[in-house]
């Protein structure tokens, strides 16, 4: 029950950190999406119910705050969530080569997905210069993913100790 307590507060989190503090170091060039990078670990190793809820609340906080297209993450996040959950199933998703890998796809994945929609919707293209920060980004995030699925399996193994505690032991 205290995962989704803390969900919202630790979405908010990952966006402040992901939109406040990496925008700034990587100066708005290729920031590295570490909200992709929480969607794909859900999809790899969380149950679908838990993993399912994240992809919607951490969509729903990136709309609040950047979106222009009411859902749009909602929907790019939940793709990403269950291609990567039906990849978990198909693929050893443990190793740090594929989790890269699968990263960098997910990052193009998420591109197209919002080049499409704002194609659809407005008949706007967006994809003119979407090409060269976009590689940056993805390669940015790939590199990245290994070090932060490591720390989430390490933050998740913490919420699982704690939640098992009975609570006359708190």
């Amino acid at each position: 029950m205290i995962y989704y307590v803390l969900l919202p507060f630790f979405s908010l989190f990952v966006l402040i950190l992901q939109i406040g503090v990496l925008d700034i170091v990587f100066l708005g060039k290729a920031t590295p999406e570490i909200s992709l990078i929480v969607v794909i670990y859900a999809g790899f190793y969380l149950s679908v119910l838990r993993g399912g809820v994240l992809p919607v609340i951490l969509g729903y906080c990136m709309d609040c705050l950047t979106g222009v297209v009411p859902g749009l993450f909602v929907i790019t996040y939940l793709v990403i969530f269950m291609v990567s959950r039906f990849v978990s199933f198909r693929a050893y998703v443990g190793g740090m080569i594929f989790a890269t890998a699968f990263t960098v796809m997910s990052v193009f994945l998420e591109k197209l997905l919002i080049v499409l929609i704002y194609r659809i919707l407005f008949g706007i293209d967006v994809a003119y210069d979407m090409l060269d920060v976009a590689l940056i980004q993805a390669v940015v995030t790939g590199v990245l993913a290994p070090v932060f699925f490591a720390l989430f399996r390490r933050i998740e193994g913490v919420l699982s100790a704690w939640e098992s505690k009975s609570p006359g032991e708190l």
